[in-house]
């Protein structure tokens, strides 16, 4: 893999994350939100923060494999 490939490679991963991150960031605030207007119980309500947080760990991975990566093209 060139030099270009692997920069777009980790645009890409890099896009991915933002986007997981951000998604799990919405359904954290706007799933308890609706929630709590609606009357859903804790479980369920709880349920959606496991969601979210599985949603930050996915993105947390994938940008430190991003990091790893830059670390061991550089040298």
């Amino acid at each position: 893999m060139t030099s270009d490939e692997a920069q777009k490679a980790r645009a890409r991963q890099g896009r991915l994350a933002t986007i997981v991150i951000i998604a799990s960031a919405l359904v954290s605030v706007g799933g308890t939100w609706i929630g709590e207007q609606l009357g859903w119980s804790n479980r369920t309500l709880g349920l959606i923060g496991l969601v979210a947080m599985g949603g930050f760990a996915f993105g947390l991975v994938v940008a430190i494999r991003i990091w790893l990566s830059g670390r061991k093209d550089e040298g």
